[in-house]
């Protein structure tokens, strides 16, 4: 059971019992006030039959940095077993003497220990005859005591003893949710998920250790749109793995998106469970095709012998016309039960049931730790809970089957185990265990292998007090009520939540630069949704890292959009266009109006009209100005509004000299420059006819033309 407890520097006189008891020497040093010496006393190989045998390894642990001097455990085992749940969790209390364990099995010498040493025995083998038990099916105490000098451990473990069958089998199930680690992203890349899904990828191990297996599954939808999302670029690997899972007879539910945590939202403020409003921005046109057009139906043409053909109606469409697909077909998956909720352990308040309920959004799966029958009482799978339905999941039960599920070694997992098997011995014990539901769960924490978990699921489906059923076989109309013991979450988690919605007004008012606002609040949804995932629970500097990323990704996306800062302008026309440069750092085209108020009346100024601006680029925006009021100088402040009037970017201001007078100065100068200029072309030509007619040939007249122009002269 790996329950450890440590009683350093124990009173001498218990020492010196211990140390005779065991023929131990006296101790020649003794270790510090401040000792963690431990002692580890795992089991293998149980449940015990009447004829069998099991091991124990033992591990002395001496973290300080003082020697502990040569020692000694002493194994013991109690003759009868326990009566109750209670009896077994007060013994595995430390400190408390409420069992003893009178049969002394055996006395094993441990070696001195260095500073931060450690020693392990080879296991020690329990012959069943060893124990003198009575023919009592049950769990059966079993103490280890350590004693070396002034120092003492002692671990506590229970063990099953089997001669017989059990009175009783439980039926029991197990939910276990399909998560992968926590990320920021809304979407998990094409990377991710095929690392994820290739033969020991995460998602991988968890499918083939519970497949096909009375295990309901608990699935983050997040992973199921991911890969819808990616259309033809989605790897193989995690197409196959999502047509296993749908294939699988295993029960399934969703869990909130990117497994939001969905107690901290409500005790955060929040009135409803946050989903995701839309995906769109994660889907690539290209990796989707246009739906094929429908074959038109065939009409019977009446003639004898023919058959009528009628068209088979197509289902519900899950694209748009250009066969991108919707947000529900993102999500689709083939559940066994469209709703369920799955907070972390000890998170669940009464009124967040209430809050559940009225979303519709129940019910809820709870540890029995969280309600007033505490960890080691044994509740029915299935009830209700201030009026609502729960699923009521047994804490100590199932701390034991997740330790099993994530050990490191073989050892480990036999230990884990067996106090797993003692949890559910004793139950059988229990009036009506024989109609009882059981329900266990596991953690967010990964199985270290699919060939563990897989063994794991095995073996306790093998135990004599088991009964492995569907979660569906369980009846939820149980009128078996439990009180909610209110476990509140930290202020610091929920002051983080609170932040991270309170930017929800700013990126709605900024979304309205684009034609479709959903794009950008859909993506800030998926993202809050990952960053509230159950997982960041026990990644304390991981949640840090990703609400700073989270925080710094919003605030970037509110400053993408920024008026670029211009030169002063020399206005010496009456009307002209201000071309003012607008950067769109967004990823995505933004529709804007741009405005400019002059700080006096020299200037009339229109607004511009609506600009687009595409993805990452910069633009002008052209302001219409006119001139009404002499010359001087104006401040221009500018102003840049989404189409629908909201405020984008911060002001901006711009110097503009008037020298509108400078115009049709320069209009009558070009007049009377080309008046003078055409009069004294004028004057040459008659001059130059003139000299002409002097120096023409005697006895040739003038032309015509020439006499013309010679008597108008002259006139």
């Amino acid at each position: 059971m790996n329950l450890r407890t440590t009683l350093a520097c124990a009173a001498a006189l218990t020492a010196v019992a211990l140390s005779s008891l065991a023929g131990a020497p006296e101790p020649a040093a003794a270790v510090t006030e401040d000792s963690a010496v431990t002692l580890d006393a795992e089991l293998l190989d149980t449940p015990l039959g009447p004829d069998g045998s099991f091991r124990v390894s033992l591990t002395v642990s001496n973290p300080t940095t003082d020697l502990v001097p040569a020692g000694h455990v002493i194994l013991a085992a109690a003759d009868r077993p326990f009566g109750s749940r209670a009896a077994l969790g007060a013994f595995l209390t430390p400190g408390n003497e409420s069992t003893s364990t009178p049969v002394t099995v055996d006395t094993i010498d441990v070696p001195e220990l260095s500073p931060h040493a450690t020693w392990t025995s080879t296991p020690i083998t329990i012959e069943a005859s060893e124990l003198k038990l009575p023919d009592d099916f049950g769990a059966y105490a079993l103490s280890g005591t350590y004693a070396a000098g002034m120092t003492t451990a002692q671990s506590r473990d229970a063990f099953v003893y089997a001669p017989a069958a059990p009175s009783a089998r439980l039926n029991v199930s197990v939910a276990m949710p399909i998560t992968i680690p926590p990320s920021t992203d809304g979407l998990i890349d094409a990377d991710t998920l095929a690392s994820a899904t290739e033969p020991d990828g995460i998602l991988t191990q968890q499918l083939d250790g519970a497949m096909n297996r009375p295990i309901a599954l608990g699935i983050d939808p997040r992973i199921v749109a991911s890969i819808h999302a990616l259309g033809s670029a989605a790897p193989e690997s995690a197409v196959d793995w999502l047509a296993r899972l749908a294939a699988a007879s295993n029960d399934t539910f969703p869990l909130q998106y990117a497994d939001a945590d969905p107690t901290a939202q409500l005790q955060s403020g929040a009135t409803s469970l946050l989903a995701p409003s839309s995906l769109e921005y994660g889907l690539d046109p290209a990796n989707f095709s246009p739906p094929k057009p429908t074959a038109p139906a065939t009409q019977s043409t009446g003639t004898p012998g023919t058959s009528s053909l009628e068209s088979t109606p197509d289902p519900e469409p899950t694209t748009d016309a250009d066969g991108i697909p919707t947000l529900e077909s993102l999500l689709d998956f083939p559940y066994t039960f469209d709703s369920m909720v799955w907070p972390a352990d000890n998170t669940v308040t009464r009124a967040d049931l209430k809050s559940l309920a009225a979303a519709e959004a129940g019910p809820a799966i709870i540890a029995s730790s969280n309600t007033s029958a505490g960890e080691r009482t044994t509740v029915p799978a299935a009830g209700t809970a201030e009026g609502e339905a729960v699923y009521v999941a047994d804490s100590a039960a199932s701390a034991a089957l997740r330790r099993a599920v994530t050990a490191t070694g073989d050892t480990a997992q036999s230990d884990a185990l067996a106090a797993l098997s003692a949890e559910l011995a004793v139950m059988s014990g229990e009036p009506g265990a024989d109609k009882r539901h059981v329900l266990l769960t596991l953690d967010r924490t990964w199985p270290t292998s699919s060939a563990r978990l897989s063994s794991v699921l095995s073996r306790l489906g093998t135990l004599q007090t088991v009964t492995p059923v569907p979660l569906s076989d369980i009846d939820p109309s149980s009128d078996s009520a439990v009180a909610i013991t209110d476990a509140a979450q930290s202020d610091s988690r929920l002051d983080a939540f609170r932040q991270a919605a309170s930017h929800d007004e700013a990126i709605a008012a900024f979304s309205s630069v684009l034609e479709d606002p959903s794009i950008l609040i859909g993506r800030q949804d998926a993202a809050k949704l990952a960053l509230y995932s159950v997982g960041w629970r026990d990644d304390a500097s991981g949640w840090d890292d990703a609400r700073s990323a989270f925080e710094t990704a919003t605030a970037k996306t509110l400053d993408s959009i920024t008026i670029v800062r211009s030169s002063p302008i020399l206005m010496i026309a009456d009307q002209i266009s201000i071309k003012i440069s607008v950067r769109n750092s967004l990823d995505l085209p933004v529709k804007v109006v741009m405005r400019a108020s002059p700080d006096n009346p020299r200037l009339v100024v229109t607004s511009s009209d609506v600009t687009e601006i595409p993805a990452q680029t910069q633009q002008a925006v052209a302001i219409p100005v006119t001139a009404r009021l002499g010359n001087g100088d104006v401040n221009l402040r500018l102003e840049l509004f989404s189409p629908s009037g909201v405020p984008i970017a911060d002001s901006s201001t711009v110097p503009v000299t008037v020298r509108a007078d400078w115009e049709r100065i320069g209009t009558i100068i070009l007049v009377t420059g080309v008046t003078l200029l055409f009069v004294f072309g004028l004057i040459r030509t008659i001059h130059r006819r003139r000299r002409e007619n002097r120096h023409s040939t005697p006895g040739e007249g003038p032309t015509p033309a020439d006499a013309s122009v010679v008597k108008d002269a002259d006139d």
